[in-house]
C-alpha cells in the first residue's frame, strides 16, 4: 500500500461549505493515499482534475480501496455526496475485507473519512460512531483530533441549549 498523506479537509462543523483555517485549530482532517493517481490534484485544490485522474488510473497503477478513499475525499470536497457515500461505503467495505497486515490502519483511514463526509451531510450521530470506529482500529492522532473536535463541539451546542 502507498503512504498515508493527511489532507486538510477545511470542514468546520458550524458551517456546510468547505473554509480554510488553521489546520491543527479548526478542521477536521481527512487521509489520503499518497503516490498515488489524482492525489497531487487533490491537494493542490484543483478537485475535479485529482478526480478524473483517480477514476482513469489503470488497475494494476491504483488498487480499489485506495481508488476509493481517494475518491471519498475528493467527491467530499466537491459536496457530491451521493457520489462520496458510495466511494466512502466502498473504502469501509475494502477495509473490512482486508487481509493485510496494516489492515488496522487502512480500516481507520476508511472510517475516518466516512466520518467527515458524514458531518458534511450533518450527520453528527454517525460521524461519531465512524470516527470512534477510527480510533479503535489505530490510536492515532489524526482521528483523536476529529473525535476529540467532535465530542468537544456536540457537548458545547449541548450546553448551550440548556
Amino acid at each position: 500500500m502507498k503512504t498515508l498523506e493527511l489532507l486538510a479537509a477545511g470542514i468546520l462543523l458550524s458551517i456546510s461549505s468547505s473554509a480554510f483555517a488553521d489546520l491543527e485549530n479548526s478542521q477536521y482532517k481527512m487521509v489520503v493515499i499518497k503516490n498515488a493517481p489524482g492525489v497531487e490534484a487533490l491537494q493542490s485544490g484543483d478537485v475535479a482534475q485529482g478526480i478524473a485522474l483517480t477514476k482513469s488510473a489503470e488497475a494494476n497503477e491504483l488498487d480499489k480501496y485506495s481508488r476509493n478513499l481517494n475518491l471519498c475525499v475528493g467527491y467530499t470536497k466537491l459536496a457530491q455526496f451521493d457520489k462520496a457515500e458510495k466511494a466512502c461505503t466502498a473504502a469501509v467495505s475494502s477495509a473490512l475485507h482486508a487481509d493485510t497486515s496494516d489492515r488496522h490502519d487502512i480500516r481507520a483511514y476508511a472510517f475516518n473519512n466516512r466520518g467527515v463526509m458524514k458531518l458534511m451531510q450533518n450527520d453528527n450521530l454517525g460521524a461519531l460512531e465512524d470516527f470512534k470506529r477510527a480510533v479503535d482500529a489505530t490510536d492515532d492522532k489524526i482521528y483523536k483530533h476529529n473525535l476529540a473536535r467532535l465530542e468537544n463541539a456536540l457537548n458545547s451546542v449541548q450546553l448551550a441549549s440548556r
